[in-house]
C-alpha cells in the first residue's frame, strides 16, 4: 500500500481541476471524443431501456414516485427529481453491457458520468458546452481513480464503475452545476462515502440482471453529493488517502501517481474503448479470434468436435458462466458468446436474445468450447487483454487465431462508420429511424444545440 502524506489531499487536487476545466480550454480532439462517446453511450441506453427486464422495472417504480419536475428519463414523458433520473438513466446505459471502458481503469466511465452529466445540466438549465466540459471532467477524474486501485481492486472483488464511479459522477456534477473549490471537495468527500459494488453480479444468472445498479447508485451518489454540498454539507476532506479512506478500503496495491499524473494536460477520455458487441469487455478478444479463425477455414457448427480458447485468467473468471440460461448470464459467458457468433454471425444487441439462448444448436456448441489460461496472455495482462481460439473439427483437422486487442481499443478504433452504425442499430429499436437520425445529428454538433432539443429526443416528445 502506498503510504500518501497528509498534506496532499487529492480530493483538493480533484476539486481544482473541476473547478478549472471549461469547453473554451478543451482541444477540439477531445470535444470531438465526448461527442463520440455521447451518441455511443444514447444508443445502448435507449436499447438497453427497451429490450431489459431491469431497468424497465426500476423506471417504472422510479416514475411512480413522481416528485419535482427536474431532469428526464429516457422513453418517458415528463421530468423527475435529478437524482432519480440520473438512477434510472445509468441502470439504462448499463444494462446490455455494450457501454464504453478503459482497460487499465477496469471501469465503464460512460453508464456513470452521462446519466449524471444530463441530469445536472437540466436540473441547472445549463449549456450543452457546459455539459461536454462536465462530462470530460468526470471520465478523467473516475478513470484516474480506477487506474491507481487496479488491478488489486478487481481481484479483490470489487466493481470498480460503482466503486470509483462516485468521484466522476461527481466531477461532472459538480463542473456542471458551478460549485466553487470548497464545495466540490466536500462533495468528493461525501460520494466518496458512498463508494460501493461487488463483481459477485459476473458469477450469477440473477445477478448478472441486476449489475446496472452499480453504475446507478454511483451516478444518483455523485449528484446527490453536489446538491447537498452546495447546501453546505461537507464531507471528509482525505476521503481517498485518509487511514481508513477509499484507498485503503478497496485496494491491497495502489498506485498513487496516477490519481494525478498530467492531470488537465493528458486526458484520459481519449483513450476508452468502444464495444461492438453486446457482451462483457473480457469476452471480446475470444469472439474476435473465433470470427478469425472462422475465416481461416469454413467449417458448419456441427462439424466442430472442440474450440479451445485460452485467455487471461481475470476474463475466465469475469465472463466464465457455463450454463447461459438468460440474455444477461448470456453477456458474461466466453462459451455462449463464441457459439453464439460462430452460428448466428455477430454478437451485437439483435444476436443476444432470448431465442438464441433458448437454442439448442447454440448451447450444445457452448458446451464444446474449453476455457484455458494462456500463460502469453496472463503475463500481458492488462496490457493487453488477448485471446486464442483454436477450432478442431470432427476429422481432428484444427486451426487457430490470436486476437491481442479486441475491436474498439485505441490502439484498434472502430471507424466512426462502426460507431454510428452501432448507434442506429440500438437506438431504432426505440425511436423512429428519422427521429434516430435527427439525434445523432444533434449529438455530432451538440456544443451549438439547445440543451432541450437534446433531452426531449431521449423522452420521446
Amino acid at each position: 500500500m502506498t503510504t500518501v502524506r497528509k498534506e496532499e489531499a487529492y480530493a483538493t487536487k480533484y476539486a481544482e481541476f473541476v473547478c478549472n476545466t471549461h469547453f473554451e480550454n478543451l482541444t477540439p480532439k477531445v470535444i470531438k471524443q465526448a461527442k463520440i462517446l455521447v451518441l455511443d453511450l444514447i444508443g445502448v441506453s435507449l436499447a438497453g431501456c427497451k429490450l431489459m427486464e431491469f431497468p424497465r422495472l426500476v423506471s417504472d417504480y422510479i416514475a411512480s414516485l413522481g416528485g419535482v419536475a427536474e431532469a428526464s428519463i429516457f422513453l418517458r414523458k415528463g421530468k423527475f427529481p435529478a437524482v432519480n433520473a440520473a438512477f434510472v438513466n445509468a441502470t439504462c446505459a448499463h444494462a446490455l453491457d455494450m457501454d464504453d471502458g478503459h482497460r487499465f481503469g477496469a471501469l465503464h466511465p460512460a453508464a456513470v458520468v452521462i446519466p449524471t452529466g444530463i441530469a445536472a445540466t437540466e436540473l441547472v438549465n445549463a449549456t450543452t458546452r457546459s455539459l461536454i466540459a462536465g462530462i470530460v471532467a468526470g471520465y478523467e477524474v473516475m478513470i484516474r481513480v480506477g487506474m491507481a486501485i487496479n488491478p488489486s481492486s478487481l481481484r479483490r472483488g470489487f466493481h470498480t464503475t460503482g466503486t470509483a464511479g462516485v468521484f466522476g459522477a461527481t466531477a461532472t456534477a459538480a463542473n456542471i452545476m458551478g460549485l466553487n473549490q470548497e464545495e466540490t471537495e466536500g462533495a468528493f468527500g461525501l460520494a466518496g462515502l458512498q463508494a460501493s459494488g461487488f463483481l459477485q453480479v459476473n458469477h450469477e444468472v440473477e445477478g448478472a440482471k441486476v449489475k446496472p445498479i452499480n453504475p446507478a447508485r454511483a451516478a444518483m451518489a455523485g449528484l446527490l453529493s453536489c446538491i447537498l454540498a452546495q447546501r453546505g454539507a461537507r464531507g471528509p476532506r482525505y476521503i481517498l488517502e485518509g487511514e481508513d479512506g477509499f484507498l485503503r478500503a478497496v485496494a491491497d496495491e495502489v498506485d498513487a501517481n496516477l490519481l494525478t499524473r498530467n492531470l488537465g494536460t493528458d486526458f484520459e477520455i481519449c483513450n476508452v474503448y468502444l464495444k461492438l458487441y453486446a457482451a462483457c469487455r473480457h469476452t471480446h478478444a475470444s469472439i474476435d479470434a473465433a470470427i478469425e479463425a472462422l475465416k481461416k477455414r469454413w467449417v458448419p457448427a456441427s462439424e466442430i468436435k472442440e474450440i479451445v480458447v485460452e485467455t487471461y485468467s481475470a476474463a475466465i473468471r469475469l465472463a466464465g458462466i457455463r450454463e447461459a440460461t438468460t440474455v444477461s448470464a448470456a453477456r458474461f459467458s466466453i462459451p455462449f458468446s463464441v457459439a453464439l457468433v460462430l452460428t448466428k454471425g455477430g454478437a451485437g444487441v439483435i444476436q443476444f436474445n432470448e431465442e438464441n439462448v433458448r437454442d439448442e444448436k447454440i448451447q450444445a456448441l457452448a458446451q464444446k468450447v474449453k476455457l484455458a489460461v494462456g500463460s502469453k496472455w496472463e503475463k500481458a495482462y492488462p496490457q493487453k487483454r488477448g485471446a486464442t481460439v483454436t477450432i478442431v473439427d470432427k476429422e481432428r483437422n484444427e486451426w487457430s487465431a490470436d486476437v491481442e486487442l479486441a475491436k474498439g481499443e485505441p490502439e484498434n478504433p472502430a471507424s466512426w462508420e462502426e460507431i454510428y452504425e452501432k448507434f442506429l442499430q440500438n437506438a431504432t429499436l426505440a425511436l423512429p429511424k428519422t427521429q434516430a437520425e435527427y439525434l445523432a445529428n444533434i449529438i455530432r454538433n451538440l456544443e451549438q444545440a439547445s440543451l432541450e432539443d437534446f433531452v426531449s429526443l431521449m423522452r420521446c416528445e
